[in-house]
């Protein structure tokens, strides 16, 4: 079957439709399509428009409410807290924004807790948004359950990913972005879906032994990355994101794997930090640091390969099996 070559301005215009063609009302569905547009820019296809089908999916069956009105409050000079109502974290936290990032800016260092949120798709793309306005910004996202508690078989925490954004004077954001597990779960589905093998690394059948069936790892946990050092990382994320605000808890939440269930109700947080307040100059420093690591052969900052990715894809397009396209197209109606 042949393959179909969309801009980039395209894959947003077919993310935006289908969105919108499953319930999603114009405003709750940009802020997602901008971050399917960007994950397939930086060559992360799975949680890009592969994944655009499980948000089609979920806005028909009630999991995420694409007509919900997020809100916020200010419950400190530098807390905020936001509610998604059980819609995209995407576009609650883009009510928000304007709101944090003046906020960090008058005080310098401040947080954003948003519960009853769905699925953040890449956390990198919030850290992005908030490095490309001057700010050093971290993020955490909670999930349903997928890694089990070291020492035992069952999922307890989720996948939880965290980011962390810098800003450069001549040079695009450096953003960090990963996940406490060894891969992100989608990377299983997507395997189990195909009929695929997995690296052994990758998850653990329910008995808790790794294991190369996709399948078998789903149903049982994900593997931590670094082992127990993992699990403590995806504890820290499950105690920000989670804890603070009142959302869901992992292992409360609700899945994002199947359309049975209500919303996962799950949450994020964020931390933003305006450099110029604390005295030295961060970019001159920061600058030297990254040019000093590069000296040697072979080095690369991280993220340097999805820049690459965007330069490609903003000159070249994305190419997409057509049975993919053609089924993304039907959710546009």
């Amino acid at each position: 079957m042949a393959d179909v070559t969309l801009s980039l301005e395209e894959v947003f215009q077919l993310s935006l439709d289908a969105l919108t063609g499953c319930g999603a009302q114009k405003s709750n569905a940009q802020p997602v399509a901008q971050s399917i547009q960007s994950a397939e820019a930086d060559g992360i296809r799975n949680v890009g428009l592969n994944y655009l089908s499980h948000y089609c999916e979920h806005l028909r069956c009630g999991k995420v409410d694409g007509n919900a009105t997020p809100t916020w409050q200010r419950m400190a000079p530098a807390v905020m807290v936001a509610d998604a109502a059980d819609g995209f974290a995407h576009s609650a936290f883009d009510q928000v924004c304007g709101e944090f990032v003046e906020m960090v800016r008058t005080t310098g260092i401040g947080s954003l807790a948003i519960k009853n949120s769905y699925a953040a798709g890449v956390i990198g793309w919030y850290v992005e948004i908030l490095a490309d306005q001057g700010l050093i910004a971290l993020a955490y996202a909670n999930s349903p359950p997928a890694i089990a508690p070291w020492g035992g078989a069952k999922a307890f925490f989720g996948t939880n990913p965290l980011a962390f954004g810098v800003p450069r004077k001549n040079n695009p954001p450096l953003i960090i972005d990963q996940s406490s597990s060894v891969t992100a779960k989608v990377n299983v589905v997507h395997a189990a879906q195909c009929g695929e093998p997995i690296p052994d690394t990758w998850a653990l059948d329910k008995h808790g032994k790794p294991t190369v069936d996709a399948k078998a790892g789903l149903q049982g946990s994900m593997a931590p990355a670094g082992g127990y050092k993992g699990v403590a990382l995806a504890m820290i994320v499950d105690l920000l994101a989670g804890g603070l605000g009142g959302p869901n808890m992992s292992h409360s939440a609700g899945s994002f794997g199947d359309n049975s269930g209500g919303p996962p109700g799950v949450g994020q947080f964020f931390i933003g930090i305006a450099p110029e307040f604390f005295g030295a100059d961060f970019n001159e420093r920061s600058e030297s640091m990254f040019t000093e690591m590069c000296t040697e052969e072979g080095v690369r900052l991280p993220g340097d390969r999805r820049h690459e990715y965007r330069i490609k894809a903003k000159s070249q397009g994305v190419s997409l099996p057509e049975n993919l396209y053609n089924k993304l197209l039907n959710y546009a109606g």
